[in-house]
């Protein structure tokens, strides 16, 4: 059996098919997730372009699109947790940059629609199955990958696989007001 990384006879490498096919979905709710994040487009743009670097030049990718995306996101979370480290390190290096440091503090209508977002997932969570509740914490709170969760609950892993998509599909639709019809 063929891995991601083999290459296809017609030379086209999958993986970098699929990769760049998930990142055009992907896009455009990512880079608004790291503007929200960033508060600056710039780093916002930087970081959706080296997040894209890193999937394509990922060892192992399921070909799960779910997965994928989820993995997808860490990554873009992990660089811009990395950026705010280099701001503080750094420090700002002109008044421009301060007034944006002064900038990069949540706004009140940021912190309320935060602790909002908080409120729904709990009450989301308390909606689930015990199963499904279960295989999210371990996977969000314990960060255990879905092997560890599948031996540990006793079920297969395409079962922790299914639970966690559930999860992930019901907490994004509350999370989203267009969709709570």
């Amino acid at each position: 059996m063929p891995s991601l990384r083999d290459p296809d006879p017609r030379g086209a490498d999958p993986h970098t098919e699929f990769v760049t096919r998930l990142f055009e979905r992907c896009r455009r709710g990512l880079l608004k997730y790291l503007f929200d994040l960033l508060s600056r487009r710039e780093d916002a743009e930087d970081v959706v372009q080296e997040t894209y670097i890193r999937l394509v030049n990922a060892k192992t990718l399921e070909r799960s699109e779910g997965r994928a995306r989820a993995f997808l996101f860490k990554i873009a979370t992990n660089l811009a947790y990395d950026r705010f480290r280099e701001r503080r390190v750094r420090g700002p290096q002109s008044d421009t940059e301060l007034g944006a440091l002064a900038s990069d503090a949540p706004s009140p209508e940021r912190i309320v629609a935060f602790e909002q977002g908080v409120e729904i997932v709990k009450r989301t969570l308390l909606e689930l199955t015990p199963r499904c509740r279960r295989v999210f914490l371990l996977r969000t709170a314990e960060e255990l990958g879905y092997d560890e969760i599948a031996a540990r609950l006793n079920v297969s892993k395409r079962t922790v696989e299914r639970e966690m998509q559930t999860a992930l599909e019901i907490c994004q639709q509350r999370l989203q007001p267009e969709r709570r019809r």
